[in-house]
């Protein structure tokens, strides 16, 4: 939530210091999102939705999302906001309107919001009981994507902190498939 008023506040400072309509222009095309996407499962909400920024060399990706599960699939539901970067090691242009990421590498920290979640251990529980905030999660991701004119399609294999940690403390009671997830997204390209 801070880094989001965070990124609220430099955007008015910039927009406030315009001071004409060309850098009013240059600053809204410089802040603007290369693309949108949604993605469903991933370990960032059943379904998400965020905005997407790529480097110019095209190798770096950063992306900023709101995920959330509905309340028939958890207690109350569940809301989160992820901010996620990638490395893109495999990238190739088959034409000008077709382009292959084969391989993207990431990681993403994810905050859940709710009275279920907390950062900091309550008082109500002994310490110890808890090895992990339940509201903060880190996760690693691989994975691909295929760009046609404006659409792309992706996939991500990946994992958080916590099954990682507790497949390596319990490997007779945790299965190696177990500890891994797959999504699936689609993006619009904006720029």
């Amino acid at each position: 939530m801070r880094i989001i008023l965070i990124l609220l506040l430099i955007l008015s400072y910039q927009v406030s210091s315009a001071t004409s309509a060309d850098s009013t222009r240059s600053i809204w095309k410089r802040i603007m999102p290369n693309s949108i996407n949604m993605q469903i499962a991933g370990n960032i909400g059943m379904f998400s939705a965020g905005v997407n920024y790529i480097s110019l060399n095209k190798r770096w990706e950063g992306n900023l999302s709101y995920g959330f599960v509905p309340v028939k699939y958890s207690d109350n539901g569940i809301h989160s906001t992820t901010v996620k970067a990638r490395y893109i090691p495999l990238m190739k242009t088959y034409n000008p309107s077709t382009e292959v990421k084969w391989v993207n590498v990431g990681m993403w920290f994810n905050y859940a919001y709710g009275e279920k979640y907390f950062y900091k251990l309550p008082v109500y529980y002994d310490a110890g009981y808890y090895y992990f905030p339940t509201a903060a999660n880190l996760g690693l991701t691989i994975g691909s994507e295929l760009k046609r004119g404006k659409w792309g399609i992706n996939y991500d294999f990946g994992t958080t902190d916590k099954r990682l940690i507790n497949f390596v403390k319990s490997t007779s009671a945790i299965d190696f498939h177990e500890i891994w997830n797959i999504s699936f997204g689609l993006s619009y390209y904006l720029k």
